[in-house]
């Protein structure tokens, strides 16, 4: 059964409105002055390094510049708020109330390639829930496209309301988005109609979401998204009309955002904060008829048995491999100080 968006009224009482009004005023000119300082890198040379093996999650110095800026305006303006980055270390204060996500360049490797389909993201849960969402793209016009939107506010590209795409759709011009490589971690059934779909990948998850909630895609499935890369786009997509459901491996039916986190973390948001950047995130995102539809024909594989008792005699090996230079050294004789000779 699939599970309903639970009400949020408990955290728009508790939520502080002036302050969800006075962070999209900062967000919005945190990130149009990001935004141009990233277009002095763009198709510029640029150093990559590399965060993972196998030359995986670039990073380069437009994403560090980035983010600092957009962690001085914060802390300038909001000093207790919790702050989780991509790429700089996280400075949350225990029991923060409210905590911000930043992607400060969502789709580096399409940035490194010249490739015009990038993002910034600056998203804040209240108490674990999403509140605020901005997000900008800065290649978009002379000043970039500035999306916003925070809880009860309505969703805005710039200064227009934005609504979600309608049910009905001619086929020929209806859009989804989901990565190419994705279909492999779901099952879909034939009636989903996703195989033979107008089906976009743009390599930015913030990016996709902010077009979710524009309308551009009626539909969305959003796979392994990290928390900087989602919490804006989130609310920009429910402001304006649309459905999240949410699941990832510890919790494989599709659930409210609430749900989710209660299934998916030991502890409560923001008591772990290593969890939480660990946590990988899967969506059904758009219109709510289109998500609630192809929530009942699209789910999460499991590993098959095979491959999920090749991982456990992998993480054993690794387990036992970083204990044996602790036990070697301990079974070694103590060498004398005394000199030889």
């Amino acid at each position: 059964m699939l599970a309903v968006e639970a009400p949020r009224e408990e955290a728009v009482m508790q939520v502080d409105r002036q302050i969800l009004i006075d962070a999209e005023v900062v967000c919005v000119e945190a990130v149009r002055e990001a935004g141009a300082m990233l277009k002095t890198y763009f198709r510029a040379p640029l150093d990559v390094e590399f965060k993972e093996k196998g030359q995986q999650s670039p990073v380069t110095e437009a994403d560090r510049r980035s983010e600092t800026m957009l962690r001085e305006a914060l802390s300038k303006a909001f000093p207790e708020h919790g702050i989780i980055g991509e790429e700089q270390d996280d400075v949350v204060n225990a029991g923060a109330d409210y905590v911000w996500f930043l992607d400060p360049l969502d789709g580096t490797t399409n940035f490194t390639a010249g490739l015009p389909a990038f993002a910034i993201s600056m998203g804040l849960c209240f108490r674990g829930t999403p509140v605020l969402g901005v997000v900008g793209v800065p290649w978009e016009g002379s000043e970039g496209t500035i999306f916003r939107a925070y809880q009860g506010g309505g969703a805005h590209c710039n200064d227009v309301a934005m609504q979600i795409a309608p049910s009905e759709i001619p086929a020929g011009t209806r859009l989804m988005s989901m990565p190419f490589w994705a279909l492999d971690q779901y099952r879909v059934g034939r009636r989903s109609g996703i195989r033979g779909g107008n089906i976009r990948a743009n390599g930015s998850i913030a990016y996709e979401l902010v077009y979710a909630a524009h309308g551009s895609y009626q539909f969305s499935v959003i796979s392994g998204a990290r928390l900087w890369d989602m919490i804006a786009g989130v609310v920009l997509v429910q402001e304006a009309g649309g459905t999240v459901l949410c699941c990832n491996g510890k919790t494989r039916r599709w659930n409210d955002w609430e749900t989710f986190l209660k299934r998916a973390l030991t502890q409560p948001f923001g008591d772990d904060i290593e969890a939480l950047r660990k946590l990988h995130v899967y969506m059904l995102v758009g219109n709510p008829d289109v998500v609630q539809r192809q929530a009942g024909m699209i789910g999460l594989r499991r590993p098959l048995p095979v491959v999920s008792a090749v991982r456990r005699q992998i993480r054993k090996l690794k387990q036992r491999r970083r204990a044996k230079p602790a036990s070697a050294t301990e079974s070694q004789p103590a060498e004398s100080s005394a000199p030889k000779g």
